[in-house]
């Protein structure tokens, strides 16, 4: 059997092709070949944990056309007003991308605001218009180079690791043109809302039963037998021994102190604008506590965040912070393109570490709370708003349709207000029992569980689509 993977951008290497999943691939049977968009080291960091892929394939430059972009954004904002009445949820328009600044972009959303919104009246007019952007796919230079190695290969089926990418559109469009099983797993645990699934195939993965439900409501032409829940391989990792040092030798890494309790603080992107004035919050507060009842922080940012907002914080309280950055690279150190940044084999270590040897996550909202479930350990999500007349209120963000998921648990502990910090962190620090008890019980409604078992299941699924043929 043949399989071929889409790559499209760094993201997913490190879930899917640096977890079991590659190795229960190849344990049943299937000959792997991965299409990506990735840079070399990336490709060199794969091959350092795994030689069951037989090929690597380069996808060719790829600029979506002008035509298929205006209806690639009519319709998400379409499907974006369609989901907001179906959920009931008006934070579903927080991911419409209403940047207007150039006269092309501004010209772009306009159009896309006036007739997607004329379009969400009628749910057969946005896959009709989603039936001519596969059209216009086909009529790519992509579609036909890459097509020509596709036949070739033979595959057995098509694997698609991350919905949202433009690149892999024409991929898919030659596979359903050319009966070729396609498939995609459902990146996120926030995904599915954000109307951000481009193409359409003949087989769904997702996380949870949860995320099942809410593809089905959202996508009515998608049918139930091709929807399959399998997991997620991202929380494999903190089940293999290979990845954990003792605290003792990853505090001395970092020269940090094992006899302090340690809290965690993770930020998010730049997209969310009051990072810094949380995180000096925070610092502030533990700095006040008295000294024998003082944590150490270890700050973790995002990934994707490579600017120098948190530099005057980080210098303030040198004394309290140490920075355990991911690592994360791209081939050229000033590329800041989201498709060339992927994470290291070291990055797993990194975060594993880490949250192993942390006691307490704080965070707004982010899903490093569930890398902290599974350890069994409290996430504080920040709940208020650290400045007046704030552009993002911190109410609208804990209404995103994904933490729905935490209705009637406890699922994290809740600081309400800058005067509540060191209450909540000295009870997560010195009884976490008491906070986020429903943590676990949130986890099984995200994910499907066992958790170190999700590669498999996702393999298995994939066998079985092929056998069915």
């Amino acid at each position: 059997m043949k399989i071929i993977l889409i790559i499209p951008d760094g993201v997913v290497v490190r879930n899917y092709l640096y977890s079991n999943f590659v190795n229960e691939l190849t344990h049943k049977g299937f000959e792997i070949y991965v299409f990506h968009q990735i840079p070399k080291p990336a490709v060199k960091e794969i091959e350092l944990i795994t030689n069951s892929i037989k090929e690597f394939h380069f996808i060719p430059f790829f600029k979506e056309p002008a035509l298929a972009r205006t209806i690639r954004e009519i319709v998400v904002y379409a499907r974006l007003l369609y989901n907001k009445k179906m959920l009931q949820n008006e934070t579903i328009m927080y991911f419409w991308n209403n940047n207007k600044k150039g006269f092309k972009r501004k010209i772009l959303a306009n159009v896309s605001e006036t007739v997607g919104y004329l379009l969400s009246k009628s749910y057969k007019t946005i896959v009709y218009l989603e039936k001519v952007y596969d059209r216009l796919m086909i009529k790519t230079s992509v579609y036909q180079d890459v097509g020509k190695k596709i036949m070739e290969i033979n595959p057995d089926v098509v694997l698609n690791l991350h919905q949202r990418s433009t690149v892999s559109s024409p991929i898919v469009a030659f596979c359903n043109s050319n009966s070729i099983p396609s498939s995609t797993v459902i990146y996120s645990w926030d995904n599915v809302p954000k109307a951000r699934l481009i193409s359409r195939y003949d087989h769904y993965f997702t996380w949870s039963d949860l995320m099942k439900r809410e593809l089905l409501t959202l996508y009515p032409e998608i049918k139930e037998p091709q929807v399959k829940v399998t997991g997620t391989p991202q929380f494999e990792f903190y089940f293999e021994e290979k990845y954990k040092k003792t605290k003792a030798d990853f505090f001395k890494q970092y020269n940090l102190d094992v006899s302090k309790k340690t809290v965690c603080y993770s930020a998010n992107d730049t997209s969310s604008p009051y990072e810094v004035t949380y995180f000096s919050d925070v610092c502030e507060a533990i700095d006040s506590m008295a000294a024998d009842e003082k944590p150490q922080i270890i700050f973790r940012r995002n990934p994707f965040d490579k600017s120098n907002r948190f530099k005057s914080i980080l210098e303030q309280y040198k004394h309290l912070i140490t920075e355990v950055d991911p690592d994360w690279r791209t081939e050229n150190p000033d590329d800041k393109d989201f498709v060339t940044i992927f994470p290291t084999l070291n990055d797993i270590q990194l975060l594993v570490n880490t949250v192993l040897h942390s006691d307490v996550v704080i965070n707004i909202g982010s899903t490093m709370a569930h890398d902290f479930a599974v350890m069994n350990k409290p996430c504080l999500y920040l709940n208020y708003d650290p400045v007046a007349a704030s552009r993002l209120p911190v109410k609208d963000v804990y209404d995103f349709q994904h933490f729905r998921s935490m209705k009637n648990l406890e699922a994290v502990g809740w600081i309400n207000s800058k005067s509540e910090i060191i209450q909540k962190i000295s009870i997560a620090l010195n009884r976490p029992e008491t906070i986020a008890k429903d943590k676990n019980k949130w986890m099984e409604i995200i994910v499907q569980h066992p958790l170190d078992k999700n590669s498999a299941n996702l393999a298995n699924e994939i066998k079985a689509i092929c056998t069915s043929v």
